[in-house]
Order: structure tokens, then sequence, then C-alpha cells
């Protein structure tokens, strides 16, 4: 590596200061002569300590990218020994017996299962007609929110999770107050079965789909419908339709 002038003149100087510094004035004098440094910068005190403060910055660069090549290598061998895409099997993700809980309590078959945002809970949704919140860290059964009359189909949280909406087969849609377990709206508007419901994610509005071939938009603090998309039949019979299991029991 080649110094120019001007960082060789800085260099010298600072070795100078560090010589006379540490006492050597023997070798300090010899060293000001030979490197022919001027005599108003050998004592210029901006080069006060400035050799050490450069080893210990190299010291510190030193270790620093030591570390970095070490997480390096771990990263590499993590990803070379994980599986790739050809090899991922599903033994390798699908949940194996035996189930940590099994949760048993609704009457008929459990439609939709969400996790609460913050809390350690979880809520299950069902034909029965009912709401159960569970404390997935225990498998306790906590309390059911009725209300509905007929299958509860798809329930949701806002980002918050303090307020919890459920649709049904009885054509309404209702909106929980989380903390205080109770019905606080509900809300009336599609002439068929409600397939689906969903906060968007400031919280402040509710969509809903039908089996009527359409969807609302819900304001959530007044309860209000402000719009109504229409549906093609093809596209409302494949989106009403509801993915589940013919089973009254929840197993993770």
């Amino acid at each position: 590596m080649v110094l120019s002038a001007k960082h060789k003149d800085e260099l010298n100087c600072a070795i100078a200061d560090y010589l006379k510094q540490s006492g050597y004035i023997e070798a300090y004098n010899h060293f000001v002569q030979e490197a022919d440094i001027p005599s108003d910068k050998v004592n210029d005190k901006k080069f006060n300590g400035l050799l050490e403060k450069k080893w210990t910055s190299v010291l510190r660069l030193q270790k620093k990218v030591m570390d970095l090549e070490s997480k390096m290598t771990e990263t590499v061998k993590e990803y070379e020994g994980g599986p790739t895409k050809k090899e991922r099997s599903s033994d390798t993700w699908i949940p194996r017996p035996p189930e940590r809980y099994c949760l048993t309590g609704h009457r008929m078959p459990v439609t939709r299962v969400i996790f609460h945002p913050v809390y350690n809970v979880m809520v299950s949704a069902s034909e029965d007609g009912s709401i159960k919140v569970w404390d997935y860290e225990s498998g306790d059964f906590e309390r059911t929110l009725k209300g509905h009359t007929d299958a509860v189909n798809d329930i949701a949280f806002e980002s918050s999770g303090k307020v919890l909406a459920s649709c049904s087969s009885d054509l309404t849609i209702r909106l929980w107050d989380f903390a205080g377990y109770e019905c606080i709206k509900t809300l009336h508007g599609h002439d068929h079965t409600v397939s689906s419901v969903q906060f968007v994610p400031t919280g402040d509005f509710l969509v809903s789909a039908s089996r009527d071939k359409s969807i609302k938009v819900w304001e959530v603090s007044t309860g209000y419908c402000t719009k109504t998309f229409g549906w093609s039949q093809r596209v409302g019979q494949n989106c009403s339709g509801l993915s589940r299991w013919q089973t009254y029991s929840i197993r993770f």
C-alpha cells in the first residue's frame, strides 16, 4: 500500500507523538530528525494519542470482520444443510400425532379456528351456532359466545384484538366486545348465508361475503353498510363454499 504525502506526514507525526508520550526521547529525537518532521508539526496537539486511536479502531474493525465471517459460515452451513424444495416432504412440516390438546365442546362440525393477535387464546366457530374461546397454552375452555341462531361460518379479529366479528347462516354479522364478551352490534343486510367476514387492516371497516352474490363493506363504529359489490354467480359459488373438516373437536 502506497501512502500519499499527506498521509505519510500524518503517520510520521503520530509516531513521533507516541514516542514522546511513551518516554522514548532518544528514539523520538532520532526519528524527528530522520523523518524530517517540521518543528511546527512536532508539537501540534491534533496528533496527541492519534496512533493509539487508529490502532484500537483497527482492532475493533478486525473483530467485527471476524464475527461477520463466523456468522456467514454458520449461515452457509444452515442453508446447505436444510432441505431443498426437491427433498422436502410432508413429513417435515405436517403435524404428526399425538396432538398436544384435543378440545371438545362443540355439538356440530367446527367451521373456523383463529388465534387472538395479542393474548394466548384462540376462538372457534361451529355449525351449532356457538363461538367458543379457548386458552391454547393450557388447552382449557374459557367461555361460549351465544347469539347466532344458525351455523357460524367465519370469525375474524380486528388488528388489536378488541373486537371480534362473526358471520352466520342466520343472515347476520355480529360484532363482539372481546373484553366483556358481549355482542355490541348486529349487522343486517345480506339476503342469504353470510359465508365470510374480515376486517380491513386499519380496523375501521369490515368486509363480508355472502351467498346472495354480494360483498358488503360496513363501518365498524356505526354498523352501517357503506358499499355493496355485486358478484357473478360463478364467483359467488366458489367463494361461498367453506372448506372444513366434519369434526366436532379441535386438535393442535
